[in-house]
């Protein structure tokens, strides 16, 4: 229920997760404008969360509020997220080397399934659902690393460059596929306590996707088939 607190406060934080997600694959693209009436409609939800959604998504440089009070998606700039890439390579390359040090048993029990959970959503040829897997397997990687300041530092980055990632994931067959085995090796790497191994293939993985953005021009975004799915239906 919206009137506890802690309800409130997880509809605040779905509100923003369906959002960023929608930004990301590209149900509202690159210039589209977000009507926060809309936004709340779709989600079956008050404006209050879309509202403090919006706000963290603006902080985050996902969306941009013109002097008239409208709601823009940024567009994806290159460059930022080129100089982006170069800050993750190095963060995730140390983190992945320090939770091949430092991870225990519940962290090899939660990557072997964010593992699974990667297959699973590849073989559906879900894109989306892949994408989230991805996401949440390198988060899995950075709480591994037991630094909480450089778990914060990367996953920041992570979410900087993301409406990329999802286009080399869509946009790129090839891609996609060098991207699913490069999860997984890192992964191994991980919980079989390959320090040096984990450092130079999560580093690797980041590069290669470098490469991409630089290589490949911004395809303009097209609106997915559906819009928000209600938050009450999970």
């Amino acid at each position: 229920m919206e009137s506890l607190s802690g309800g409130q406060e997880t509809l605040e934080s779905r509100a923003y997760e369906a959002l960023k997600t929608a930004i990301i694959t590209g149900v509202y693209p690159p210039g589209g404008q977000i009507v926060e009436e809309l936004v709340a409609s779709q989600l079956e939800v008050s404006r209050s969360p879309v509202r403090i959604a919006i706000k963290r998504l603006q902080a985050e440089g996902f969306v941009e509020r013109y002097p008239n009070k409208r709601i823009y998606v940024a567009v994806a700039d290159a460059k930022k997220t080129v100089d982006a890439l170069y800050i993750r390579e190095a963060l995730e390359g140390m983190a992945s080397r320090l939770a091949a040090q430092r991870r225990d048993e519940e962290d090899v029990k939660k990557l072997r399934q964010a593992a699974q959970e990667l297959d699973r959503r590849a073989q559906a040829g879900d894109m989306p659902g892949l994408y989230q897997a991805e996401i949440h397997l390198h988060r899995t990687v950075l709480a591994a690393c037991k630094n909480a300041q450089l778990e914060r530092l990367a996953a920041n980055v992570l979410d900087q460059e993301s409406v990329f990632r999802y286009r080399s994931l869509l946009l790129d067959d090839v891609r996609s596929a060098d991207s699913l085995r490069e999860h997984k090796a890192i992964v191994q790497a991980v919980v079989e306590q390959d320090e040096e191994g984990a450092e130079r293939l999560a580093r690797e993985h980041v590069h290669k996707l470098l490469q991409w953005v630089q290589q490949t021009q911004p395809a303009s975004g097209s609106p997915a088939d559906s819009p928000l799915r209600p938050l009450s239906r999970g």
